[in-house]
């Protein structure tokens, strides 16, 4: 069996650089330790988890919240970053599912204690459930994605500033009768909402109520049920935001079939930028997510706060995030 004292032979250091290199410390440094990390991998070196936990006090494996299904680009982007970050770090990534046990074990934060977990974090979930809550607000190192909660880490994108964004475009092609169809409920929703109203309020674009009809995330069909509203109003929209990108890809699909054609009769734009939206044609005009440094900046945060918890101060991180002009937001006729 591989031991850290063969490790520090090869690599040319002592055997303290590798333990602090295999556990993820800052020294030695970054290259360093990546090196390190390397060749214990290929030298076939598996610490012993239980030996790690008692010395440490972590057990070096972090909780994942995702209660969604797995079949969406970005959320499956984001996780891969987030375990790729992890494991530079010398961590695991494992997903928590809340129990049909009610009682304390079978909750979220009961089961993050029972794995031994070091944190957790929160990618998708109903963020009103007071099971989520319990765990945002214990004292747990945890880090939510897109939800803040009072006194825990949140990493947020920029839906508000991207949002804007979109509309500017729009306004700048001419189009002056913009429509948003929103996303369920949420802190999303909301801040994507205030960045459509803000900024045509700036640039005296005028929004009926009707233009902002309530649709559902990555739900195509609903989607184009708005979209058959919109068009059939008195006063159709020239210009439609939609949801997110596949629910818009959606729609352009349904608006082939009805011969309209996109961006020529009716001028569109998503949101998340999946790769989906570069690879048909027209390119999907759309607000691209950074999920590399959503990913990064969680990872960052969640471990100064199981590494550091004397020290560390809950903050809210926001992401910018990246405009992909496309092709189907056209110049308004």
């Amino acid at each position: 069996m591989v031991k850290m004292k063969d490790i520090a032979l090869t690599c040319g250091v002592s055997v303290a650089t590798v333990s602090r290199a295999l556990n993820g410390q800052t020294n030695p440094d970054k290259k360093k330790a990546a090196f390190i990390r390397q060749k214990a991998k290929e030298m076939g070196y598996f610490p012993n988890a239980a030996a790690r936990i008692l010395k440490t006090s972590r057990s070096h494996n972090i909780g994942i919240l995702y209660e969604d299904r797995m079949d969406h680009e970005y959320f499956s982007l984001l996780l891969n970053e987030l375990r790729f970050g992890a494991e530079e770090r010398g961590y695991d990534l494992t997903f928590i599912r809340r129990s049909s046990n009610t009682q304390e074990e079978g909750t979220y934060y009961g089961r993050a204690r029972r794995r031994s977990l070091d944190g957790v974090i929160v990618v998708q979930a109903d963020f009103n459930a007071a099971d989520v809550i319990r765990l945002a607000a214990d004292g747990f190192p945890t880090v939510v994605i897109d939800h803040a909660y009072e006194g825990c880490d949140c990493v947020m994108s920029d839906n508000r500033a991207g949002m804007e964004v979109l509309v500017r475009m729009a306004w700048e092609k001419g189009h002056r009768r913009i429509a948003y169809i929103r996303g369920e409920d949420s802190v999303v929703t909301r801040e994507r909402l205030a960045g459509f109203y803000k900024q045509c309020a700036e640039l005296g674009v005028r929004v009926p109520a009707e233009y902002v009809p309530e649709g559902h995330f990555h739900q195509p069909d609903a989607c184009i049920r708005s979209v058959d509203a919109l068009l059939q109003g008195p006063e159709a929209p020239t210009c439609i935001l939609c949801p997110d990108d596949i629910s818009c890809l959606g729609v352009m699909t349904a608006l082939e079939e009805r011969r309209i054609r996109v961006p020529r009769d009716i001028s569109l734009a998503g949101f998340d930028g999946i790769r989906m939206g570069r690879m048909l044609h027209p390119f999907l005009t759309t607000v691209r997510q950074d999920a590399a440094g959503i990913a990064r900046r969680v990872i960052e945060q969640l471990l100064d706060a199981i590494e550091n918890p004397e020290n560390h101060e809950p903050q809210i991180t926001v992401v910018e995030e990246t405009l992909f002009p496309g092709e189907t937001l056209g110049a308004a006729r």
